[in-house]
């Protein structure tokens, strides 16, 4: 009823008009008739089922689809195959770093041109993520620290690959990564002589997958040099607030490991403001080694991460899922490069 009180609108006759004279897609009946052959043929050819059909009727019904331009339909294939050609990279809701940009790219760019790279944000109840992940039916799932083990057991009982392997967790310098990046932060901080340290976390209102365990590692690194545990700061990328911060430390001199760049070059703002020396007095040590940084003044230091090596290991376990020695569009140099790397400045 509600239908027929919509067609009587004058609005639905001018809706129709225009949605007729707007071009749409290409499909498999428009191929189907242009190649003279059923539309089932069309389905089957480009879905995986093609070779029950002689090569010339192949040919007919490719010429046809490329003079429309028509793109198969990737829910067809994946009826057929049950999975879909998608890839999807899950990441936690928190800022976005330019490692993570790096880390897409480079993805989108090791699955080619018939790969769809999908981004998705973790939401706050994991059922949540994991069922819409499993809708898509994917190809394969790159966590990148979001998915606890018990989810990532479901979506591989799915027949869905979740990569990098939980169980083998990335490491740099025989440590885990964030114990890496916290053990290079602190040593670069005391080269001056004793100091103390202060963690610097990035303040936002979003989650945060990485600061727990980098903070957990530069207790640890901390241990390890035989220096006081570290005192932990909250850093906005604002000058007042960030001196505020600052104020409140007692000790010196001291020296910030920072969770990134952006909280570096907050504490560095906040520290000229206040008119403590760099690297006497305050020195700081960020991590992501973004462009600003580089122009900044003192220059920052920072740590470099190798996005390109961390992808290429996740391709490489996706191939080892797989069966073969080589992830999709592998072409990696067989030569490993380090996944950290200290980037000198003048803040340290």
């Amino acid at each position: 009823m509600i239908l027929e009180s919509v067609r009587d609108d004058p609005l639905w006759d001018h809706l129709e008009v225009t949605i007729s004279r707007h071009p749409r897609p290409a499909t498999a009946a428009d191929v189907a008739r242009a190649a003279g052959v059923s539309r089932a043929t069309v389905s089957h050819i480009f879905n995986g089922r093609a070779g029950r059909f002689p090569e010339a009727t192949k040919e007919r019904v490719r010429a046809a689809a490329a003079s429309l331009d028509y793109r198969p339909s990737p829910a067809g294939r994946s009826l057929v195959t049950g999975r879909s050609e998608t890839i999807v990279v899950v990441v936690p809701n928190t800022t976005l770093g330019p490692n993570i940009q790096e880390a897409l790219e480079r993805i989108t760019a090791r699955m080619g041109a018939d790969t769809n790279v999908v981004l998705r944000f973790a939401a706050a109840d994991p059922e949540t993520t994991i069922n819409a992940i499993l809708k898509l039916r994917p190809f394969a799932v790159v966590d990148l620290g979001s998915i606890a083990g018990a989810h990532r057991d479901r979506l591989v009982a799915q027949g869905v690959p979740c990569l990098p392997d939980h169980t083998r967790p990335t490491r740099a310098d025989g440590l885990p990564l964030q114990d890496a990046i916290a053990q290079r932060q602190v040593a670069e901080l005391l080269k001056r002589g004793q100091r103390r340290i202060v963690y610097g976390s990035l303040a936002d209102g979003r989650s945060d997958s990485y600061g727990p365990a980098r903070l957990a590692g530069v207790r640890k690194a901390c241990a390890a040099h035989g220096v006081a545990p570290p005192l932990c700061i909250e850093v906005v990328p604002e000058v007042d607030a960030t001196v505020s911060a600052l104020r409140s430390l007692d000790a010196a001199p001291v020296g910030v490991a920072a969770y990134n760049d952006t909280v570096a070059l907050a504490v560095l703002s906040a520290a000229g403001r206040i008119g403590l020396r760099v690297p006497d007095r305050l020195s700081v040590i960020g991590m992501d080694n973004t462009d600003v940084g580089r122009l900044w003044r003192p220059q920052l230091t920072t740590i470099d991460v190798n996005v390109d090596a961390l992808v290429d290991d996740i391709f490489a376990q996706l191939g080892a899922e797989l069966g073969s020695h080589q992830g999709p569009g592998d072409t990696r140099d067989t030569t490993p490069a380090p996944l950290l790397t200290l980037v000198p400045g003048e803040s340290t």
